[in-house]
Formats: C-alpha cells, sequence, structure tokens
C-alpha cells in the first residue's frame, strides 16, 4: 500500500518552492527606493520599449495561434509514419539556445538571401524592425501553442464530431460549434504561456532585431552602461506589469475552463 507523503510536507516543499521564486523578486522590490521608482515611471523611453514588447508578444502569440493550431489538429487527427519525429521537430525551438535562434534567423531573413529579396518588395524587412520582432518571438513561443492545440484535439471524443457529421452538420459548423469550442480553453492556456515565453525574449533579439528596442533589452542596455542601480527600476516595473497581465489572463482562463467543465 503506497504511503502519502505527510501534509506538512507538502506544505513544507510548497513553502520552499515559494520561497524560491519570490524571495528575489520581494528582495528586487524591497531593495528600490522611492526616487529611483519615480524616475522610471517619468522615462518616456522606458514606457515606449514596454509598449513594443507587448505589441511584438501580442502580435507574436496570434501568428503563434494561426500556425500553431492547425499543426496541432493535424497531428491530433492524422496517423503517418514519422508523426512522433514531427511532434517532437515542433517542440524543437524550446531546447535551442536564444542566440542561435537570432543567427538562423538572420541568416534566412536578412535582405541578401533570396527570401529577404522577394519579402522586400511587399516592403516587410526583419532586421530591426517591429516584424523581425514578432518572427523572433513567435519562433520561440509556437511550441506551446502546438502543444496546448495537440492535447486539447487529443482529449476531445471524435464521436461527437462523427455523430454531428452523421446529422447533416457541415465540416464547418462541426468546428466552429462543437469542436472550437471545446478545444479553446487549451489554446487560451498555449498562448498564455506563449505571451509570456514571447515577453521574456532577449538573446534572439539581440541578433536579429535590437531596435526598436524592448524592455529586456532596454534592461540589457541599462546594465551594460549603467550598471545595477539604473537597471534594477526597469525590471521591477516590468515584473508588476507582467504579474497585473498575467494574473488578469490566467483568471479568465480558469473561468473559461470551469464553464466548460460545468
Amino acid at each position: 500500500m503506497r504511503q502519502k507523503l505527510p501534509r506538512w510536507g507538502l506544505f513544507l516543499w510548497l513553502g520552499v518552492g515559494f520561497f524560491f521564486v519570490a524571495l528575489p523578486i520581494l528582495h528586487l522590490f524591497l531593495s528600490l527606493s522611492a526616487k529611483e521608482l519615480f524616475q522610471t515611471l517619468k522615462d518616456q523611453e522606458v514606457w515606449r520599449s514596454i509598449k513594443i514588447s507587448f505589441e511584438g508578444a501580442f502580435g507574436a502569440t496570434f501568428l503563434g495561434l494561426l500556425l500553431g493550431t492547425p499543426v496541432g489538429y493535424f497531428l491530433a487527427r492524422s496517423s503517418f509514419p514519422g508523426k512522433a519525429w514531427f511532434e517532437s521537430f515542433f517542440n524543437l525551438p524550446i531546447v535551442i539556445p536564444h542566440v542561435a535562434v537570432g543567427i538562423i534567423l538572420l541568416n534566412v531573413l536578412n535582405e541578401n538571401t533570396w527570401l529577404g529579396r522577394s519579402l522586400s518588395f511587399f516592403h516587410l524587412s526583419f532586421v530591426d524592425t517591429i516584424y523581425g520582432i514578432m518572427v523572433a518571438m513567435c519562433f520561440v513561443s509556437l511550441s506551446y501553442v502546438v502543444s496546448a492545440a495537440l492535447m486539447g484535439f487529443r482529449a476531445i471524443e471524435s464521436d461527437l464530431e462523427l455523430t454531428a457529421r452523421t446529422l447533416g452538420a457541415s465540416p464547418w459548423f462541426t468546428f466552429s460549434r462543437i469542436t472550437f469550442p471545446l478545444v479553446f480553453p487549451y489554446l487560451l492556456r498555449g498562448a498564455v504561456l506563449a505571451l509570456a515565453r514571447s515577453l521574456s525574449e532577449v538573446g534572439a533579439l539581440l541578433i536579429l532585431a535590437y531596435y526598436p528596442r524592448t524592455a529586456p533589452i532596454l534592461i540589457y542596455e541599462r546594465f551594460e552602461n549603467y550598471g545595477l542601480a539604473k537597471a534594477r527600476p526597469i525590471t521591477a516595473l516590468i515584473i508588476f506589469l507582467s504579474l497585473v497581465l498575467f494574473s488578469i489572463l490566467v483568471f479568465v482562463s480558469r473561468r473559461i475552463g470551469q464553464k466548460d467543465v460545468a
């Protein structure tokens, strides 16, 4: 008979894990002075970098949903040789070093390549532009969307869709009214993770799109040029805004999940 870990032991490990993450963050906020924080709040460059970060992250997440949802659907509903390899392949961006991602994207998207020249006819440039930021963020976060979509489509009983089809429902009606509402909570959770991953990206952006500066790039630049004192208040502001945003997103995703269960 298996023995369960005592409740006090569970709370102990929970506390250790919590303080492992919370202690450095709390120390950061406690080490700030009101003057440092006030100067940061008045810094227009900081707010521009935050705006660019969120624009890039939301754009990358939207692009990731457009690309990753069909991929997850195809992998969940089809069977072919090498399927397991393809599933593993879409997790590859997670393990590639961030700077290597920037090298990979710069190598294919710079204006001296056939792809870069072709896209320039449509006035699309990815080196030091917001489009480059979105592409880099999407590349490193796409795995979360694909994994979430794959789990969501696999969790849906195919009998539900087959029953709707036998009753005369069209493929589009079946997908939009039955499949998509059931898989939406999974996609939302994947989007939240992808958004978080996008906002934290630095390495790929250092290579492909240093400008316009995102908030992590600005923090890195301030630290390199002026030291810890100048980077600290921007870091605290980013952490606070990220905490507020993701608290809202997690709350919404949980409410949607509870409605679906009910």
